[in-house]
């Protein structure tokens, strides 16, 4: 569980996506928008805000083939942030969660 919350850590230094939205969602909200005030938003990096994966919203509960069940915490363009409620945070690529198949709906 420690080093998944380093890596969650390091995901926030490297995200081009609001920082607060990625702080929010560590935590299990969800910050609809961008907020206009971190270094992302000020430099024009972090977009509208809108959940860049729609097939995998944040707080949605997904399983993983070897993972198990969690939850979407962030969704970017290339890659999900999931909490797994036996392994912790995982980062996941799209691009290889579907050349897998790995990851579906959960309930």
């Amino acid at each position: 569980m420690d080093r998944s919350r380093i890596e969650v850590l390091r995901a926030y230094a490297e995200t081009r996506a609001c920082r607060r939205q990625h702080l929010i969602g560590y935590f299990g909200e969800v910050l609809e928008r961008a907020c206009g005030n971190c270094d992302t938003c000020w430099s024009g990096d972090a977009g509208t805000g809108v959940p860049a994966n729609p097939e995998y919203p944040a707080q949605s509960r997904v399983r993983h083939a070897e993972f198990g069940a969690g939850t979407v915490v962030q969704s970017e363009t290339d890659r999900l942030t999931v909490l797994f409620e036996e392994v912790g945070y995982k980062t996941l690529s799209l691009e290889a969660v579907h050349a897998a198949d790995v990851l579906g709906r959960h309930p």
